[in-house]
């Protein structure tokens, strides 16, 4: 802890290089928020523009709107309910949340502008069923407070103070999604041209021509769909929506680097199946969909399947990687291995539902000596539906 605070209250320069070699090991949670803002580019490096920077951010963020069309809130806070329940809710971190977790109104949630009706809290096993065998033990709640004290407390108008220290309330994860994705949305322009609405007027009233609408390529990702998933590991970390925001934005920034999706599912399948021939061939003899599996661990870096303290352990290593989608490849690959002796004891749609709800993992080794092994494939096109 004492060398991140060395590195980050640096009074004119933050040593990127040496950030990122210490963020590879893991990060404590009580500075994660603010190393991954300056892994990821949201901060400068250089201290004395800082302030500067922080006031034309502010000025930004606050400039953008919130609102979001109906259909897209409608899908966004359908899939946020459920993934609170099943990262935040889960019966394992019952005594952690139990004091924070407020339920919502019965006819939907304030502020989204909708009115969905939602289920009671639906609660999941006390552990996974997909826990690897001989490892069936819950893993431990999830902490996001080391018991250290907040270092940067005295800064009060920067972006990354308080850090959080228990995990969001379901209306508080709900209000800051809200927030966070509607302002994201904007921010990305995913609104339709002066050209495109003229266009479309004669068949569309006046009002509804005007408001903004889902323009979302395929292939250029992240898609509205994995926005939540994608989002939530941040919301673990760092407390003000408007830090979660610029992080968000820049991390879709880098996926947007990476490979065409096709080629994505590829590299990542192909690498599968030249490390771990047995258990390539098993899945073809029991049809697991592994395309289907692989397509979402590569749209949400895992955050969608694996246990949110794994995540942000593994989000570590990927903002300080050189190259994040060799590593997180070479990631997927390694989960396959971990498990290897319980997935070739399931069937194919068995072994499907424990790829898409790992049980707790950790792949640091495995996946480096991947590394030290075989040579990444290089772009393939895989076709896909």
């Amino acid at each position: 802890m004492q060398d991140y605070i060395e590195l980050l209250t640096a009074e004119q320069h933050v040593q990127l290089d040496k950030l990122r070699e210490s963020a590879r090991n893991g990060v404590p949670p009580r500075v994660r928020g603010e190393v991954w803002m300056y892994l990821l580019g949201v901060m400068s490096s250089d201290k004395t523009s800082e302030m500067t920077l922080l006031k034309a951010l502010r000025t930004a963020y606050q400039e953008l709107p919130a609102d979001l069309p109906s259909d897209l809130a409608s899908m966004i806070l359908q899939t946020a309910l459920a993934h609170h329940t099943r990262r935040f809710e889960n019966p394992t971190y019952e005594s952690l949340i139990s004091t924070l977790t407020s339920e919502p109104a019965a006819g939907g949630m304030p502020g989204w502008g909708i009115g969905l009706s939602v289920p009671g809290a639906v609660r999941r096993p006390a552990a996974s069923p997909n826990l690897m065998a001989g490892n069936n033990a819950a893993p431990p709640p999830l902490s996001l407070d080391d018991g250290t004290m907040a270092f940067r407390a005295k800064s009060s108008g920067t972006l990354l103070v308080p850090a959080p220290t228990a995990p969001p309330s379901r209306h508080t994860y709900l209000t800051m999604l809200e927030e966070v994705l509607g302002k994201y949305w904007h921010g990305v322009e995913c609104k339709p041209t002066a050209a495109e609405a003229e266009d479309e007027i004669e068949d569309l009233d006046g009002d509804a021509a005007a408001r903004p609408r889902v323009r979302w390529p395929k292939g250029v990702g992240p898609q509205p769909a994995d926005w939540v998933y994608l989002v939530t590991p941040f919301v673990c970390c760092l407390s003000r929506p408007i830090a979660i925001y610029y992080a968000f934005a820049k991390l879709a920034e880098k996926l947007k680097t990476f490979p065409p999706l096709p080629s994505r599912l590829g590299t990542m399948l192909g690498l599968f199946r030249v490390a771990i021939p047995e258990l390539h061939a098993y899945f073809e003899d029991e049809q697991v969909p592994m395309t289907t599996v692989a397509m979402s661990w590569m749209t949400t870096l895992l955050a969608r399947e694996m246990w949110l303290g794994d995540v942000l352990r593994l989000w570590d290593s990927y903002f300080a990687a050189e190259d994040m989608f060799a590593l997180h490849c070479y990631v997927c690959v390694a989960v396959l291995l971990t498990c290897k002796e319980t997935l070739e004891e399931l069937d194919g749609s068995e072994a499907k539902l424990m790829l898409l709800d790992l049980p707790p993992l950790d792949v640091d080794r495995d996946a480096a000596n991947l590394k030290v092994q075989f040579t990444l494939p290089g772009p393939v096109d895989l076709e896909y539906e």
